[in-house]
């Protein structure tokens, strides 16, 4: 009889499966969804933190569940970082792996090619596609990397997981009024801090409530450090002594 369920997969799997496992006490490490945020604070070198985050947010078609997604951009870089992100991502081409100038590859089924444009669809009045938007003209579950400004905390683009080549950029004017949209979604996985000041990225990495905050990078990953989120994005570590800790029991021992 197995003793632990170990599950990476939508919020939707991860609470049938662990609603089920309740029945009999079995244990659950969970590794679900994420909607990550980067602060993008007015220190930082526009240009090239745009061209950084842009190969990480499109790598895979966006289909990481640590993937960057939600840029909240200080008001006063806020127009030149969505100018050089989109022209980023304008730079970048979506192709079949035997194509070697496509940067990334499809969406992995028709369904979520649909899911991914009918978030599109739906865009509020107030939301503006500043590039991308569309699926090429062409055979596959292929999309344009996309870029998404104007946006608001409740929208569902913003409150959703996308899974797909596509970003929302919303501004903000100080620290807490980064840190508040930050945390403002059901999920809690991962998020990265640009800034060129220590105090003011240890200060954020402290108030993010996610099982991963990057500095000035997002996305690397050693062995060494844990892989897990909170909130609606799961429990339990993978990778490091603590990705051993949930397929192992303490057991108490004295003679």
């Amino acid at each position: 009889m197995p003793r632990l369920v170990a599950v990476t997969g939508s919020v939707r799997a991860g609470q049938e499966i662990a609603a089920t496992a309740a029945a009999d006490l079995k244990r659950v490490h969970l590794e679900l969804g994420g909607n990550a945020p980067v602060l993008v604070h007015e220190d930082v070198d526009v240009e090239a933190s745009a061209a950084e985050l842009a190969a990480v947010a499109y790598y895979n078609a966006g289909q990481d569940c640590t993937a960057p997604t939600r840029f909240l951009v200080h008001h006063r870089r806020y127009d030149a970082f969505v100018a050089a992100f989109a022209a980023a991502a304008q730079s970048l081409r979506t192709g079949p792996p035997y194509d070697p100038a496509a940067d990334y590859g499809p969406l992995n089924s028709a369904d979520q090619l649909d899911s991914v444009q009918g978030l599109l669809s739906r865009l509020p009045a107030h939301a503006e596609v500043v590039t991308g938007g569309t699926a090429p003209a062409r055979p596959g579950w292929f999309h344009s990397p996309t870029v998404v400004a104007g946006v608001r905390q409740s929208d569902e683009i913003v409150q959703e997981e996308i899974f797909g080549p596509v970003v929302t950029v919303q501004p903000f004017t100080d620290e807490a009024e980064a840190l508040r949209p930050a945390n403002g979604v059901r999920f809690g996985l991962a998020a990265s801090v640009w800034t060129g000041d220590h105090a003011r990225a240890m200060r954020a990495t402290r108030a993010l409530h996610t099982g991963i905050v990057w500095v000035n990078t997002h996305g690397t990953t050693v062995t060494e450090m844990p892989h897990g989120g909170v909130k609606h994005s799961g429990y339990g570590s993978d990778l490091s002594l603590a990705g051993l800790l949930d397929y192992t029991q303490v057991k108490h021992v004295m003679l």
